[in-house]
């Protein structure tokens, strides 16, 4: 495999730290959502946008975690199209070579950025461009990433979607042998991702991401479980109005 590969991937890893993790340290991490437009009592099909942020740490300051296992369940208020929604696989993006063009069009369902660090070549700082498109039959998400520093990268990875008890699960597992690049860790502290589309069906506009049904609080509720190198573990929930 080659080392672009490898810290493309490993930019989903997660750390803190330039040294290794301080005994007792464990892994933190904090989660936000949120829908747009937002209006109190979204009605059911309306058609949104629904960005997550996702921050990692430490406690105490000073461990290094490397992700192995992103796990997001989505609020019960919204619901994922991507049946409805025309889909780009990663091995048609591999035949050419990670040129976007090449999905059809529609199928591109959001973005997202991920900063990494490289702690192990002076900590240089890296940026991760993703390009989220909906993957074959909706089961799926097809995440194209992008990165300039410390390479001109450009490679695919496959995240799966499941329905779960009327919420949507989406999951990324990362392979042990993505997490480094030249013996040592590619890091970051941060994943913010962003989805929604739209496109007519029979006259009608429909979303990639539908608000369905708002409990009576007036908020869903998110939960993000990760898995990190090592067998650690950490979880976090965010409110989402609704």
């Amino acid at each position: 495999m080659s080392v672009a590969a490898v810290f493309v991937l490993a930019a989903f890893s997660a750390a803190v730290s330039l040294a290794g993790s301080p005994a007792g340290s464990v892994p933190t991490t904090k989660l936000k959502a949120k829908v747009s437009p937002h209006r109190r009592r979204l009605s059911p099909g309306t058609p949104i946008r629904f960005s997550i942020d996702t921050r990692f740490g430490s406690r105490p300051p000073g461990g290094r975690f490397v992700l192995r296992r992103a796990d997001y369940l989505f609020p019960r208020s919204v619901a994922l199209n991507g049946r409805r929604f025309p889909s780009c696989s990663v091995r048609m993006l591999n035949r050419a070579r990670g040129g976007l063009r090449a999905c059809p069009r529609g199928s591109k369902i959001g973005s997202g950025v991920v900063p990494g660090r490289a702690v192990d070549l002076g900590a240089l700082i890296s940026r991760g461009r993703l390009t989220l498109f909906n993957g074959p039959g909706g089961r799926s998400i097809t995440v194209n990433v992008r990165v300039r520093v410390p390479a001109i990268i450009n490679t695919t990875v496959s995240a799966r979607l499941r329905r779960l008890r009327g919420a949507d699960k989406l999951t990324l597992v990362l392979p042990s042998e993505l997490n480094t690049i030249l013996d040592g860790d590619i890091v970051t502290s941060r994943v913010h991702l962003s989805l929604g589309a739209t496109r007519t069906v029979n006259g009608v506009k429909r979303g990639y991401v539908e608000a369905t049904h708002c409990p009576s609080g007036g908020k869903g509720r998110m939960r993000g479980t990760f898995t990190f190198r090592g067998g650690a573990n950490a979880s976090a929930d965010a409110k989402v109005a609704c």
